[in-house]
């Protein structure tokens, strides 16, 4: 007789008041984390409240509290309560270490660097080469062939 034999369920419970107390801290609004986080407003206020309605079952409730934590910047479980586990026992972020990134010297001086979600940043990876600005400006582009085909009228004007 071949007993199957269940591993036990944990039972994961979603910290709501310890996201709304993290976003206050971050001066954030709950319309700026849905943004961040890719949910809605509705879903920000119902899990701080602890209230079901705005999610299909509990996974997509704990799926959306790892996705706050990862807009962030925390690790994707700092919200979420697994059988009892302390929150001492929680991870702290961990540090950016890029090899290619842009230091907070370069990017400082920007209003965005005033947010308190990023007070932990010390750099940002750049954009790819293909994602990369060109040099060239358009405008002045523009310009030259607006007064090439200005030229290139004029001229044929003068040939009649």
């Amino acid at each position: 007789m071949n007993l199957l034999r269940q591993e036990p369920q944990l039972h994961t419970t979603v910290l709501g008041k310890m996201i709304e107390r993290v976003r206050r801290e971050h001066h954030l609004s709950t319309v700026t984390l849905a943004m961040l986080a890719g949910l809605s407003d509705a879903q920000i206020r119902a899990i701080e409240e602890g209230a079901s309605h705005a999610f299909v079952d509990e996974a997509h409730r704990v799926d959306c509290a790892r996705r706050i934590a990862i807009a962030m910047g925390l690790p994707d479980t700092y919200f979420l309560q697994t059988d009892n586990l302390p929150v001492e026992q929680r991870t702290a972020p961990p540090e950016p270490t890029p090899s290619d990134a842009i230091g907070r010297a370069m990017w400082g001086h920007l209003p965005v660097a005033a947010l308190k979600v990023l007070s932990s940043v010390r750099s940002i990876d750049p954009l790819p080469p293909s994602q990369q600005r060109r040099t060239g400006s358009p405008m002045l582009l523009a310009l030259i062939l607006a007064l090439l085909l200005a030229g290139l009228i004029i001229g044929l004007r003068l040939l009649r």
